[in-house]
């Protein structure tokens, strides 16, 4: 078993009561949840029977003009300064208008906010429907009144009475109006009196064209968006009657059947600079138990599975559009979960009939805040309960503790013992646990074997070397001998000369080696793409050497990876130069890429001669190791060939793990030659 899971195993023992305790109290919260549900739906009845004593609008349609209820009038000055709040409605979107609307116990407001250019102002002794123009109708029945309102600039103006016939009758001083030119387009703003209007309204914005009828722009009337011509307006008479249920904790609205609201909003108060708000004083660490205490509801119990909240905002009163209210015949109740918050609300629905007919719904809201004090007090004791049982769990923790001390101090004393003073590594016994502490005691002692091979091969490195200089010392020191002897022959002085070359290719090698080490650790990583890399190689390969087909057969059309593109070069040079050493002339040697799990393998193949199947191993890329024949020729009769000391090879597979890759070999079948190859990851 993991150590991870004992440990999770001994603490889960301390959630067992308050797990326990916390699902009882989460019962107790759905009881009071159902208790204040019974008594709010009781409390919409009786508010309901007064309500429908009160002149309730008829059949009203589901698209209307609707007006919410402001208690400050607006100045009329263009600029809509007033309407910080309130929601717009878009008429139109091509040119974009918008249109905001509030009526007062004296006016109904309107802003129109125009963003269109150029504007065509009315050129007195023309037609003023050859100018940018709204309409404003009122009617009803037989009954209607019309207004154009034009301007010749920015500024107050005076709204136009129309006849059907598009003739102008006067103005009409009673509209207060204003025109006001903005760098998108303009606002226009008016105050009409109530006494001037009738049952239904249409607002129509007109583009003067100077030739024929104005078309419209933009309509307030549009049924598919929900815009109608019926006026419907909050009725004031509501207010008294919701004001008792309009607090911290609670809210109402008188709905029609279609959502629109009918009671009038309240008041717009902003608060107070630095003002606290309610429920912001008290004791901050009492504050802060609490909510401790209920999230620990919220973990360790399910949740009650509500519902978001169905309204665009909590405050029903001051609901200023339409609500998406799904209709119902019967009394409703249902509990919501408030957006961003972990609080509920309670939803009472109420419908509101006269004489049979359906008049609108009731909608009274709660918060359970209430329930939450109650529920954090319950909870608050449970706690106290689980301290007994707290201290009883740590000191089995402790004691746990203690023996996986006492395993951690027995590994460090058997790695210690394993590793000699002289550096020696001697043999370490590996933990059988199946735990965390018996794979890292594994891991020692895969690493002590790892060093300690590193040991040997470094403790042999000496002979190695001593065995590739004593060929060539040995033919350096004949031939000065011969050369001593007989100093007219210029044969031996050749061979002394090829014997010294050797030793400094020998030498040369050896440092080269040690700079690529010191490379990979100094080189900077970036990601980058092998592709183009490996094509400009090739090319390069094919144009070098002559005597070799360079074949590229690459398969993806990108291949990133991380590290250095210039290591990488090396590190293919050394794998041609290995190709070519095997590969007879006249052969190819081929060059390819392909995709592999997690990363890339990239592989070079030459034909020639294969390699021993002892030779098949990770010892393949060691230093001092080589499996290359030499090539019969005088030059090696010398000792002046090239010395090949497995260092090439070597290079490849540091490189190769420095950019966490991984080195193989293997013969073609057939007898078709030798294939190299390196995995390489992908960039992350």
């Amino acid at each position: 078993m993991r150590l991870r899971t004992q440990l999770l195993l001994v603490s889960l023992t301390t959630l067992l009561l308050p797990w326990a305790g916390c699902h009882y109290v989460r019962e107790m919260e759905q009881a009071l949840r159902d208790n204040q549900a019974s008594s709010l739906t009781r409390e919409a009845a009786t508010l309901a029977r007064l309500i429908q004593r009160e002149p309730l609008p008829g059949t009203v349609p589901d698209a209307v003009f609707y007006t919410p209820y402001r208690h400050l009038p607006v100045q009329v000055d263009g600029y809509g300064d007033d309407w910080q709040g309130h929601p717009h409605q878009v008429l139109a979107q091509s040119p974009r208008v918008t249109l905001r609307q509030a009526v007062d116990d004296q006016h109904l407001y309107l802003l129109l906010q125009v963003q269109l250019t150029p504007l065509r102002y009315h050129v007195p002794g023309r037609p003023f429907a050859d100018s940018d123009h709204l309409r404003l109708s009122t009617w009803n029945g037989d009954q209607r009144r019309q207004w154009a309102l034009f301007t010749s600039g920015s500024g107050a103006l005076q709204a136009q009475r129309l006849t059907g016939a598009d003739r102008l009758l006067g103005s009409d001083p009673a509209l207060d109006a204003w025109w006001q030119e903005t760098h998108q387009g303009f606002n226009l703003e008016l105050a009409v009196p109530r006494s001037r209007l009738l049952g239904h309204i249409r607002l129509t914005l007109h583009r003067g064209t100077g030739a024929g009828p104005a078309p419209i722009l933009a309509d307030s009337l549009d049924p598919s968006q929900g815009r109608g011509h019926l006026w419907l307006q909050p009725l004031p008479t509501l207010a008294p009657l919701l004001a008792p249920y309009q607090d911290a904790g609670r809210d109402a609205v008188v709905l029609s059947p279609a959502g629109w609201p009918l009671s009038p909003q309240p008041e717009r108060v902003e608060p107070m600079p630095g003002s606290a708000p309610s429920g912001a004083t008290g004791n901050l660490l009492q504050q802060g138990v609490s909510r401790l205490y209920r999230a620990l509801i919220d973990l360790l119990t399910p949740g009650t599975g509500q519902a978001p909240w169905p309204l665009p905002r909590t405050d029903l009163g001051a609901s200023e559009t339409r609500l998406p209210l799904a209709p119902g015949a019967n009394p409703q109740a249902d509990w919501y979960q408030l957006p961003g918050q972990r609080h509920s609300a309670l939803l009472v629905r109420q419908p509101l009939r006269v004489d049979g007919e359906l008049r609108g719904y009731l909608l009274l809201a709660q918060t359970g805040d209430a329930l939450i004090s109650l529920t954090n007090q319950a909870l608050r004791r449970v706690t106290h309960l689980t301290l007994v049982l707290l201290v009883l769990v740590l000191a089995i923790l402790v004691a746990f503790a203690s023996l996986l001390s006492w395993r951690i101090r027995r590994l460090r004393r058997a790695v210690h013992q394993a590793i000699a003073a002289d550096g020696r590594v001697g043999r370490f016994q590996a933990s059988a646990s199946g735990d965390e502490i018996g794979e890292l005691a594994r891991s020692y002692q895969s690493l002590l074997q790892r060093i300690r091979a590193y040991t040997d091969y470094l403790e042999t490195l000496s002979g190695k070397l001593a065995h590739e200089l004593r060929t060539p010392l040995a033919i350096t020191r004949s031939s000065l001998e011969m050369a001593r002897q007989q100093p007219d022959n210029p044969v031996y002085l050749e061979r002394a000369e090829s014997g010294v070359e050797r030793l400094r290719l020998i030498l040369s090698a050896m440092s080269e080696a040690s700079r690529v080490e010191q490379t990979i650790h100094q080189n900077e990583r970036h990601d980058f793409d092998l592709v183009p890399v490996l094509a400009g190689l090739a090319q390069a390969y094919a144009d070098t050497y002559g005597e070799h087909r360079f074949q590229i057969d690459i398969v993806p059309p990108r291949a990133p990876v991380r590290g250095s593109p210039e290591l990488l070069a090396q590190m293919l040079d050394k794998l041609v130069d290995n190709a070519r050493g095997f590969a007879p002339a006249g052969t190819s040697i081929s060059l390819g890429l392909e995709p592999e799990d997690g990363g890339w393998r990239l592989w070079l193949r030459n034909e020639g001669p294969p390699l021993p199947e002892e030779a098949l191993s990770e010892q393949l890329f060691d230093s001092l190791v080589s499996h290359r024949n030499p090539q019969p020729g005088p030059e090696h009769s010398a000792g002046a060939a090239t010395p090949h000391l497995g260092l090439g090879l070597y290079i490849v597979r540091l490189i190769a793990h420095a950019h966490g890759g991984q080195v193989a070999a293997r013969n073609l079948p057939a007898a078709g030659g030798v294939e190299f190859s390196v995995s390489l990851p992908t960039a992350s």
